[in-house]
């Protein structure tokens, strides 16, 4: 929903190029498989680099600075273009907003101007100031090559889950730290570049107060549970592509007193006699690593359960001691084989 431009190479980290048309309908399908059941959403860590975007710059955004070098993508709400500017060279992302959407664009600005993290995408500039009433509203923003949807097919992406999460969750963390919510957490706006595996989240146009509650999922919720249960879909989006591909949707989802119940009853040993939630389980079993399935039962589970309420309590889990730790799925273990590092 915000920036794709797949088109450059990985650089010697990648030998492919991107295709941008394969997925372009990520967002419009719904998963098949058993475990997007589960819910709706958004996460990563570890070696990104600090971006080298000068956050202070002050100067409103003229478009005369700019050269505009190509169309990445567009929506209702407008489009997104990449820039060069031209007294530096820079290359940078244009966000278009039309004036009828000036609420989530400025939604977006406030976020921006608050959050300042390695994993959340800089603002450089905007007109927001001295734009006219009815004129469209521009955002100045920093550039990556393309999205988690457009990538997470490639062999280099996959290898990498473990590391893209931290990341993700770090970036989530801070967001928290500032009393904000994201609330729109999904593969399209979380930005990456392939050649470090530097990851942000970005298109904050629904951020608000964490503490704020509104409907997610049919219950009511506030900002910040909002965020980790979107981490906890994305967790699935990672686990699953393979056999839904192109198949993300939030709306595909089992109710949480379910997912309590069954995580109850396994805790304490029990039977499960919901024999959907027993096939759920042990295919969970055999898709996660040992850490894996206790990193995602922690975050679905509610407050009473137990739960990780918090993505800086999700990093402490032991799924992250070692971003490249062998930590194989049952299947794996059982057979008493290494196999692939998987999350």
């Amino acid at each position: 929903m915000f920036l794709l431009d797949v088109s450059r190479l990985y650089g010697s980290v990648c030998s492919f190029r991107i295709d941008t048309t394969a997925h372009a309908g990520m967002t419009g399908n719904c998963l098949k498989h058993p475990m997007l059941l589960f819910l709706g959403a958004a996460a990563i860590v570890c070696a990104a680099e600090e971006s080298v975007v000068d956050t202070n710059k002050t100067a409103e955004y003229k478009e005369e600075d700019y050269e505009k070098l190509y169309d990445i993508g567009s929506g209702s709400y407008g489009a997104v273009s990449k820039i060069r500017e031209k007294k530096t060279g820079e290359i940078y992302a244009l966000k278009t907003h039309k004036s009828s959407y000036r609420v989530y664009a400025e939604k977006e600005i406030r976020a921006l101007q608050q959050l300042d993290h390695k994993n959340i995408v800089k603002m450089v500039t905007s007109n927001i100031e001295s734009r006219c009433k009815d004129e469209p509203v521009h955002i100045v923003l920093e550039h990556l090559p393309c999205d988690l949807d457009a990538v997470l097919s490639h062999q280099e992406i996959r290898e990498n889950k473990r590391e893209i999460l931290c990341q993700i969750l770090e970036g989530v963390a801070h967001i928290h730290s500032k009393k904000l919510a994201h609330r729109d957490l999904k593969p399209k706006n979380i930005l990456i570049d392939p050649a470090n595996m530097s990851v942000k989240i970005c298109d904050f146009g629904f951020c608000c107060k964490g503490k704020r509650k509104e409907i997610f999922l049919g219950m009511s919720m506030d900002g910040y549970r909002q965020d980790i249960l979107s981490v906890v879909d994305l967790m699935a989006y990672f686990f699953f592509w393979e056999s839904s591909p192109g198949g993300f949707y939030r709306g595909m989802f089992i109710k949480i007193d379910e997912v309590e119940r069954f995580i109850k009853t396994k805790r304490e040993g029990g039977v499960l006699l919901d024999r959907r939630l027993g096939r759920l389980y042990s295919e969970m079993e055999g898709a996660f690593s040992e850490n894996g399935l206790g990193l995602f039962l922690k975050l679905i589970a509610s407050d009473s359960a137990g739960a990780y309420t918090t993505a800086a309590e999700a990093l402490e889990h032991p799924f992250f001691d070692g971003v490249r730790e062998l930590d194989p799925p049952k299947q794996q273990r059982e057979e008493g084989c290494p196999g692939q590092v998987l999350i």
